[in-house]
């Protein structure tokens, strides 16, 4: 039998597919029907069981979150079901009661941790952004921090804080010799200039433990679904502790790389009113949320680093001079198509 790593995609599929169906056993489902909906960072099927039901199984890549970042998402999730009508995902324990199911199959190295969530339908928030959607999606994410404040964690709820702009002890390639070596100079003092930046707002932030709450830490608009008139949020994975301001920040950073730049002032204009509606602006100062949103930059920069680093130089060329520019005004903002 090939070795995994060298199937093409769809073998991996076929052999994911026998997977999930184990994992679904493990749950105690009776399934009728299965059907691939991505392999991406993780794989995820949509499930409809006998019964009528309709789940989404996350099969998940190995080393990519703990045990215990999974059972945080399942934590927040129920307390969301329970004390909400947000509309988030709710999971199905297994029958031990724990938040995954361990599943095997030939050929996968394993075993595969999986989890369960009931189908959000709808049509992804990334195809229907405008004024109003926005708006929405500001309010959305005042509710999700409303509820993060007041949230109390079950024991074994992770301690994880979003406290630099590697929360998860990921390798710091990026500003490794070897790889800052292979940068030109100029990139290099605009990278250790930024990280600086970066680094002072975070100690700031984290130096105070006011505000401090339970985030989604990835609610971007493709995680979110539209669904007769009503935004609903996915994808918990990376529940940890923060402040709304990062929340907020993560997800602008991928609506401007996502949206015309004439688009993007309006669109976070209706973010911040829908979510003044509910809650007062979380920034202490003018400029805050540019400053986590530059530390997305460097995060993103690093994962390529890691995964991709045959793309690092044509990123760092495309990435030099929005950061120049941020260190320039103090604010992350598209740039002329020329530059």
């Amino acid at each position: 039998m090939k070795d995994f790593t060298s199937l093409t995609d769809l073998g991996k599929a076929r052999r994911l597919r026998i997977l999930a169906t184990a994992a679904l056993t493990e749950f105690g489902l009776d399934t009728s029907r299965l059907r691939l909906l991505c392999m991406a960072t993780n794989t995820l099927f949509r499930v409809w069981t006998a019964g009528g039901e309709t789940y989404v199984l996350r099969c998940c890549t190995p080393g990519w979150r703990t045990d215990t970042d999974l059972r945080s998402e399942v934590m927040w999730l129920e307390a969301l079901a329970r004390d909400t009508d947000i509309g988030a995902p709710v999971p199905l324990r297994a029958p031990d009661g724990d938040a995954f199911v361990r599943a095997f199959a030939e050929g996968v190295s394993g075993p595969i941790r999986c989890t369960l969530m009931s189908w959000i339908p709808g049509v992804s928030l990334g195809r229907r952004l405008s004024v109003t959607t926005l708006t929405q999606m500001g309010a959305l994410f005042a509710r999700m921090h409303a509820h993060g404040a007041a949230f109390v964690p079950p024991e074994g709820f992770t301690t994880r804080h979003m406290n630099t702009y590697l929360a998860r002890e990921e390798l710091n390639v990026l500003f490794g010799p070897e790889c800052l070596a292979a940068l030109p100079h100029e990139s290099q003092e605009l990278l250790a200039l930024t990280r600086a930046k970066v680094d002072a707002a975070f100690e700031s932030r984290y130096a105070a433990p006011e505000g401090l709450r339970v985030i989604h830490n990835d609610l971007w608009h493709d995680n979110i679904k539209l669904h007769r008139g009503r935004l609903r949020p996915l994808d918990f994975e990376d529940t940890l502790w923060g402040y709304p301001v990062q929340d907020i920040a993560m997800a602008w950073l991928d609506l401007m790389d996502s949206v015309a730049s004439g688009l993007y002032e309006p669109y976070t204009d209706a973010f911040r009113a829908g979510y003044e509606s509910h809650t007062p602006w979380p920034e202490r100062f003018a400029g805050e949320v540019d400053l986590f949103e530059a530390g997305r930059m460097l995060w993103v920069a690093n994962y390529v680093a890691r995964y991709q680093p045959q793309h690092l130089g044509a990123h760092i060329e495309w990435l030099s001079p929005r950061l120049a520019s941020f260190l320039a005004s103090g604010r992350v903002r598209h740039l002329p198509a020329s530059v």
